[in-house]
């Protein structure tokens, strides 16, 4: 009985594993092929439009590789503190992702590329920086080990790839003094190398099961890059595309495809896998809007203008910096009967398959642990069950790691939990002791003193006392010490007393002047307050300044007076006759000019206006006192009959 219900049991679980493995075809969760930018790793479909983005957790995305048999992605993050290279999984049911990490940092790790192993479930890396590469297992905790060290010849290892059936480790060696494409066994043996004429820098680099060949990336001298392939030994070497105006990174292969990421058009483009012609010759892509829509790039001088003589193809436009591809090759499917491959594929389904059942058996292991967990132990507690024990997480304690140490420990501070999983008060400025109990100023300022906390926690607490109180703790009472020295001083005239003391004292000595003195200062004149101006002074000063202000005033108008400009002299003669004409009544003497021997002339200086008054500016005294009374036609009248000469 307790067998058939064990087989009832495991059936549905098996059955549930083996759905779980089969990719759903179809549904939008399935990808062809996978980007990586700088801050996110990007899936498409075959007709390169994006289905789903993850890892928007890491900030510096550089390499990536694919595991097809567990549908598991590596990448690896740059500026990661803990960890270096890290796993993705992509959950069906959740349709979600989660990323875990794989192989934690050691160093200043710079990875350039990177590869996998199926059957050994190991991972190599370039380290461009340490220039080696290195391989670990994707379980466990064994340190990276070093395959092939670079380091000593000068030579920096870019990409990688792994040839899963002949075991084999291919990659670039992108230093432009000697730059080669080598290979190595697994296991460290039988380095060649099969690539090192007519190369410039060898960038990234690809194992094509299915065609046997390799395909690896080549940044030429210049604006110029190109894509070749060779056998996996070296020989055979062809030029699949001769371009200008890219900067390639790494490229993957489909069937019939070669696909690669550029970071100057921050874009994927592909290529046949067989050269159409050895040599294009493209115009610099344009920048384009992102979006997945391919673009063909027309040749700038094309012998022919027809579509198969620019097999250049723009498949993806991305928002930014392109760097890692891997695509969806259905390795497993397609190598089943091949001669190479047969044998690492079947083992490779084997060990997948002791995985599942060991899956479905720990499944329902981990289900009752798991019930007994939850219920048993709080907070994240592992239970034991021969011992009927939780063992607490570090920060827990209690029978089921109920109790937060950290909980009320510290009473003014923050609680953190130290490495040794003790928990550690941060105390606030004013307090110290281990949980942060102790005041700093508990104590410290006596008679009423204020304490104060510097911000520097090298600087002790002061104390601020008040009035008649002093010392470091506010524990000198100046009225008492003064008391002392004014008692003194009544008995001992010639005792030195502080000058801070004599008011204090002439207090005392008006309560009880029989025991307190008062202390003289006779040396200390220049202390005393100054003498108030006497009303002398006062009057002195303003009369000065009186006196000042009439002096400048007379000054202004001297300069004013000695600049005001002066009248100007008027003289106007005329000439009449002594007497006048009986001819013409109409004649006067002023407009009946006479003979030579009948005229006389009048000369006036001085006039007002000679032209609307003709009247002298200065006149007899008489005259003043006709033209007081008289208007302005009769000035000329007035002005002629007080000349001393008769004019008529």
């Amino acid at each position: 009985m307790i067998r058939s219900r064990v087989g009832m049991m495991f059936a549905p679980a098996l059955i549930l594993a083996t759905c779980l493995l089969i990719p759903v075809q179809g549904t939008l969760l399935e990808w062809d092929f996978a980007v990586t930018l700088r801050t996110k790793i990007q899936f498409m479909d075959s007709s390169w439009q994006t289905i789903a983005t993850a890892a928007h957790e890491f900030d510096e995305l550089s390499a990536l590789t694919f595991d097809e048999s567990e549908e598991l992605i590596y990448f690896n993050d740059l500026k990661h503190q803990n960890g270096s290279i890290f796993s993705l999984k992509r959950d069906f049911l959740a349709a979600s992702h989660v990323a875990e990490q794989t192989i934690a940092r050691t160093g200043n790790e710079s990875v350039a590329g990177l590869a996998y192993d199926p059957l050994t479930m190991n991972l190599f890396w370039s380290d461009t920086q340490q220039r080696k590469i290195f391989f670990a297992p994707i379980h466990g905790s064994a340190p990276p080990k070093v395959l092939v060290d670079l380091s000593a010849e000068g030579g920096r290892p870019d990409g990688v790839a792994v040839d899963v059936c002949r075991r084999k480790l291919y990659w670039t060696n992108s230093n432009i003094t000697h730059p080669t494409v080598e290979r190595i066994n697994l296991d460290g043996s039988n380095r060649t190398v099969i690539i090192n004429t007519a190369i410039d820098m060898p960038r990234g680099i690809v194992v094509d099961q299915l065609s046997d060949r390799l395909f690896w990336i080549d940044d030429l001298k210049g604006v110029f890059f190109a894509v070749e392939s060779s056998k996996l030994d070296g020989t055979d070497r062809q030029v699949v595309l001769k371009d200008k105006h890219h900067e390639p990174l790494n490229l993957a292969v489909t069937n019939n495809a070669i696909y690669w990421t550029d970071r100057t058009t921050r874009a994927v483009w592909s290529h046949p896998k067989v050269p159409v012609i050895k040599v294009t010759t493209t115009s610099k892509p344009e920048e384009q809007e992102d979006s997945t829509d391919p673009t063909d790039f027309k040749p700038e001088s094309d012998p022919e203008p027809a579509a198969e003589d620019c097999p250049l193809v723009r498949v993806a436009n991305l928002s930014e910096e392109a760097r890692g591809i891997v695509a969806r090759t259905g390795f497993y499917q397609r190598l089943q009967k091949d001669h190479h491959c047969a044998s690492i594929v079947r083992k490779v389904k084997e060990r997948l398959d002791e995985q599942s059942r060991k899956m479905v058996i720990r499944n329902l292991v981990d289900q009752k642990i798991k019930i007994l967990e939850d219920e048993r132990c709080m907070n994240g507690g592992e239970y034991k069950a021969k011992t009927d024990l939780c063992i607490c997480p570090t920060g827990f304690k209690g029978s089921r790691c109920e109790v937060r140490e950290c909980h009320n420990y510290c009473v003014h501070g923050t609680c953190q939990m130290s490495e040794f999983a003790y928990p550690k008060c941060y105390c606030q400025p004013e307090f110290t002791g281990e949980r942060c109990e102790i005041s700093k100023c508990s104590g410290l300022c006596l008679n009423g003193g204020h304490c104060r906390v510097s911000k520097d926690e090298k600087e002790p607490p002061s104390c601020e006392c008040p009035a008649k109180f002093g010392g470091a703790r506010c524990e000198q009472n100046s009225t008492e010490i003064c008391a002392l020295f004014c008692r003194l001083l009544k008995h001992e005239p010639n005792t030195y007393v502080p000058f801070g003391c004599h008011d204090i004292c002439e207090e005392l000595a008006q309560t009880n002047s029989t025991i307190f003195a008062i202390p003289q200062y006779t040396h200390l004149e220049v202390c005393l307050t100054p003498k108030v101006w006497t009303s002398s002074v006062i009057i002195i000063l303003v009369v000065g300044i009186v006196s000042s202000l009439l002096l400048t005033a007379v000054i202004v108008h001297g300069i004013r007076r000695l600049y005001k400009p002066k009248r100007p002299r008027i003289r106007k003669t005329f000439v009449v006759r002594k007497q006048a004409r009986t001819n013409s009544a109409g004649d006067t003497p002023l407009t009946n000019r006479p003979l030579a021997t009948e005229q006389c002339e009048i000369t006036i200086e001085n006039c007002c206006n000679m032209n609307i008054c003709e009247t002298p500016c200065f006149d007899p005294k008489l005259v003043e006192q006709s033209l007081s009374k008289s208007g302005c036609k009769e000035d000329k009248k007035i002005l002629i009959h007080n000349m001393e000469d008769d004019l008529y």
